[in-house]
């Protein structure tokens, strides 16, 4: 199902890769993976500053809610995933989360579990 919002995708996205936000990234409809890993790429330092915040313990940064805003879950890992690896990032089998609670859909799915669980 398309939506009509435009969303803060490259933002959030080049957060969680930067831990900081980049002047200049417009809102998109649809995020567009090799466009972005073009911009980050001519990020000086893009190497440096992600193995910095690796070695701290806090990579991929965990997306602040404003930038979230009309952005599902599922959809921005999976997106966050394939843009660490066009970038060449992912060298250590990295996990994604995102740093906000999960809306209704997603804690219906979360709660969602066969007959045969038990709980």
């Amino acid at each position: 199902m398309a939506s009509s919002h435009v969303a803060h995708w490259h933002q959030a996205l080049a957060y969680a890769i930067l831990g900081r936000r980049l002047l200049g990234l417009s809102q998109q409809d649809q995020p567009d993976v090799a466009a972005l890993a073009r911009k980050l790429s001519a990020e000086q330092q893009l190497s440096a500053s992600v193995e910095a915040l690796r070695g701290s313990g806090t990579w991929p940064v965990p997306v602040p809610s404003d930038l979230m805003v009309g952005l599902g879950s599922a959809q921005f890992l999976a997106v966050l995933e394939a843009l660490v690896q066009e970038l060449g990032l992912d060298k250590h089998g990295t996990r994604f989360a995102v740093d906000r609670p999960a809306n209704a859909d997603e804690r219906r799915l979360l709660g969602d579990v066969p007959p045969h669980h038990p709980g």
